[in-house]
């Protein structure tokens, strides 16, 4: 299950999240586009800071549709681009990550790191801290390796 409202929900869920959200200090929040999926927003845009945002958003999590047990694309997406990122997700996230870091490494790249969080609490691997550039962390090798280890797993992670 995604945190987008598309599907037999309907957007009210995402509606009442944003809702919640403008109602817990953050008027400028948006309401979800047309698909039902939350819009990537951030605190200085919409003129607060980052704490205000982080706990409005904790705040009115319960009014989106629950992750589940499984680890899917949409959910790291949506913890991607809104920052709100339930634990039991990132820890998910951090568990695949680490066999994705290992099959990497078993693959001839040594220095492919274990993933980490952000400053807001969003999983994934932080390659430029690695030595990798822009260019590298998207080469055809990699991306190749990259997809010889996601091979068969639920989803991959934001590669940063």
């Amino acid at each position: 299950m995604t945190w987008t409202a598309a599907g037999p929900a309907g957007p009210a869920p995402a509606v009442a999240y944003s809702h919640c959200v403008r109602g817990h200090g953050v008027p400028d929040y948006p309401d979800p586009g047309s698909g039902g999926t939350l819009p990537k927003v951030s605190a200085p845009h919409l003129g607060v800071s980052n704490a205000r945002l982080q706990a409005a958003q904790r705040a009115c999590q319960h009014l989106l549709p629950a992750t589940g047990a499984a680890l899917e694309a949409n959910s790291l997406r949506q913890c991607e681009l809104t920052g709100d990122c339930p634990q039991a997700l990132v820890q998910q996230a951090l568990n695949l990550g680490r066999i994705i870091a290992r099959c990497m490494r078993a693959h001839g790249v040594a220095n492919w790191p274990d993933p980490s969080t952000d400053a807001q609490g969003r999983p994934g691997f932080d390659l430029s801290a690695h030595g990798f550039s822009r260019q590298q962390a998207h080469s055809p090798q990699i991306r190749a390796t990259v997809g010889a280890c996601e091979h068969g797993m639920p989803t991959g992670l934001p590669q940063g």
